[in-house]
This record gives C-alpha cells, structure tokens and sequence, in this order.
C-alpha cells in the first residue's frame, strides 16, 4: 500500500507521514511525495495533451503508482509553472489524468470537524474531506468495532474504499463506456425512482424520468467533466484513467447523495437504529448497548437474516465497502409491518439509539439529538457530542434538533 503526503512545507508533511504510520500496518508504505513540483507539471502536460486530443499518459507520474494520496489544500507554489496550486486543483488533475488511487484532501473547508449536515462535500474531487488533526484518527484507516472515540459513520476507512473503487473499475471496463454503471452499483429503475433532485441531477442534467437516468451511460457521465474530444481521448487513448474516475465519482456519488439520505439504501447500522425489531434476539442481549454496536457490525449473523435477506443489496455492499438494504422496499413490505406492529403490541425492551459521531449505540441519555440536511422524515439524528475532542456546526442544527 503506497501511500503519499503532498504539501509545499516539508516539515509539515513529515508530521503528516508520522501521524498516518502510527495507525497503519507497518507494511505500509507512507512518505512524502517526492519532487510534487515536477510531478503535478506532468499532471498539467497530460490535462493539455487531452485537450489536444494526444496521448496523454506517454510521461509517467508518480501519481499513477500510488494507492492513496493526502493532500493539504493550502499549498503556494508548487507546480512548475509558478502559478498558484490547492489541494483540490490537485485532487482533480490526479483525478482526471492519472491512474491514482483514493484521494483526501486536508483543510480545504474551514469550520468544525463534525457536519451536522451530513451531507459531505459532492463536488469535490477528494475522496474525503478532513481536517488536518483528524489525519491520523485510526478510523479513517482501518475497520474496527466502535470504542466511543470520534468515528463518524460517514467515514469508509480508505483501504476499503480503495478496493471497492478498484473494483468496480474494473466491472466497468467490462461493461464498456457505452453500458450504464447502474447495475454495478444496486440500483434499478424502481430504485432510481426514489432519488432526490440532487442525486437525480449529479448524475445527468438532461435525463428526465428514471427510465433515462437507467439508460446514461459511461460515456454520458463522463461528458460532464471532459469535452468530447476529451471523453474520446481518455476512452481510447488512456481508458484505464477514465473507469477509475468513473469509479470514485460514482462510489461517492451513492455515498453522499443515496445512502446518507436513508431513502433509498440504509447500512445496518441505521437500520437498527430505525428498526431495532430486527435484531435476533437470540443471539443478541438486547440489554446491552454494545451488542447492538456488535450486531451492526455482523448483520448476517446478528439480525433477522430470515427476513433481510430479500432485502440485501450486495452490488451496492460491494461498492459501499458496507453492508446496505433496500430502505425503499422495507418500508412498504407487509412482513415489516407485521413484525414491527408486533413489537410495539409488547413491552418495549431497552431501547439504544445511534450515535452518528462515534458509530456506535448508545442510552438515549447520552445522545444529543440534532437535525441533518436532507429535508426527509430521517434528517432527526443523533450525536455523543465529543465537544473537548472535535468540533460540531453548524451549532443552529443541535437547537433544532
């Protein structure tokens, strides 16, 4: 696994290289990128010879070789060029032109730790989004069972993102730019139905029902970042470069637009959250806050698998690195129903709610509920409030919540 720092200040970027190797196994390969001026020019060759309708991966590059890249937004000089550079400018050249694995990009957006919003920032080419304190947090690198320490569930640890967004790749090769990526990620025409404006728009500014959205292909989706010369260019010329785009848009795509909202995918964690009549109470002490936690962790084994399983998407699992259910099947089934009017006829055993900071499940008296942007019945969640070890905001989301 190679990893790589890229920053302007060199000393920084060891601190960065230190901080990432405490949490990592030791086979894993970080440092600093070396000679980044040099490289991020090859970078900015490879954008013009696209434009231009040439080769573009003729040159080699660093960043072809690496498996995840951390960059800080605020670099000065950096390229050869002399022009000023940004983390982000970074993120989309590696991005557009080079074979480069996960991307994250430090302090590009200033303000609290912790969104309230929860809706991540879709627009940008980074992977994920930090600030730069949280770089070394161990969950932003590897999976592990909640320990009541700052471990967002909007965070995928990047080793399991990597394999998801190769893998897919490679599925999307297969297929071709003129198939649609929609059956690669879970979701048919019923599916697609259920999307809000914003995930329905990411995808194509011009389809108009779900039918038109199914049918966009690769080529389609690419057309929204590239001209046609380029799209043509990249497809022909240096194709590989263009599925793993294809792959990482898409895989963040469905993390941030479909599954956050809870309309149309929900992970088991949320599930049990929503529907906590779903754990198999012979394998789990429902008394016990962190069996719940274990429960989420092992759904097959821990949950009603007898009745999930119809609802499992595995295609979206594999993209999401994650366990995901159809939430827009499970709320109109009649067996769900039954079970839950079943649940409520009894005397309620002791009831865990999730906390969106920490991942796991805790009291209701320890959580401090506060509002998400998605404008939909399940924007109501809930956080610990690590209030002297991260930030939260914006702050108007925990008065209303």
């Amino acid at each position: 696994m190679h990893i790589r720092v890229c920053d302007d200040d060199a000393e920084m970027a060891e601190e960065w290289v230190e901080e990432i190797r405490k949490v990592v196994p030791d086979s894993f390969d970080v440092s600093a990128i070396q000679e980044a001026g040099t490289e991020i020019t090859k970078l900015l060759n490879r954008k013009s010879r696209v434009e231009k309708g040439d080769a573009p991966v003729e040159e080699a590059t660093q960043f072809d070789d690496l498996d995840i890249l951390v960059v800080d937004y605020d670099l000065i000089h950096l390229d050869d060029t002399g022009g000023r550079t940004t983390g982000e400018g970074i993120a989309r050249l590696a991005r557009s032109y080079a074979k480069c694995g996960a991307i994250v990009v430090m302090n590009q957006f200033k303000g609290p730790q912790f969104d309230l919003g929860m809706r991540g920032h879709l627009d940008s080419f980074a992977d994920i989004n930090v600030d730069a304190e949280l770089i070394g947090s161990a969950p932003l690198w590897q999976m592990h069972l909640p320990d009541g320490s700052f471990d967002p569930t909007t965070w995928t640890p990047l080793p399991d993102l990597l394999a998801a967004a190769r893998a897919l790749s490679g599925k999307l090769a297969e297929g071709g730019f003129g198939a649609s990526p929609m059956p690669h990620l879970g979701l048919d025409v019923n599916a697609i139905a259920e999307l809000s404006d914003t995930a329905f728009g990411f995808l194509s500014q011009t389809a108009q029902t779900a039918q038109e959205l199914a049918a966009v292909t690769l080529r389609d989706f690419l057309g929204r970042y590239f001209d046609r010369n380029g799209v043509e260019c990249l497809s022909q010329q240096a194709p590989e470069v263009a599925f793993d785009f294809t792959a990482f848009r898409l895989i963040k795509w469905l993390d941030r637009a479909v599954l956050r909202p809870m309309d149309v995918l929900v992970d088991a964690a949320h599930l049990i959250d929503r529907l906590p009549f779903l754990i198999n109470g012979d394998k789990v002490e429902l008394a016990d806050c962190d069996e719940w936690t274990k429960a989420a962790a092992d759904p097959t084994a821990h949950l009603r698998w007898d009745v999930l399983e119809q609802f499992h998407n595995q295609a979206a699992s594999e993209v999401l690195a994650r366990p995901v259910f159809d939430w827009y099947r499970i709320a109109n089934h009649g067996a769900i129903d039954a079970l839950q009017d079943d649940y409520l006829s009894k005397e309620t055993p002791s009831r865990f709610h999730l906390a969106e900071d920490t991942s796991r499940f805790v009291p209701s008296t320890a959580l401090t509920r506060f509002r998400a942007d998605f404008h939909n019945f399940g924007d109501r969640r809930g956080i610990e409030y690590l209030q002297d070890v991260v930030t939260y905001g914006p702050q108007r989301r925990m008065r209303f919540g």
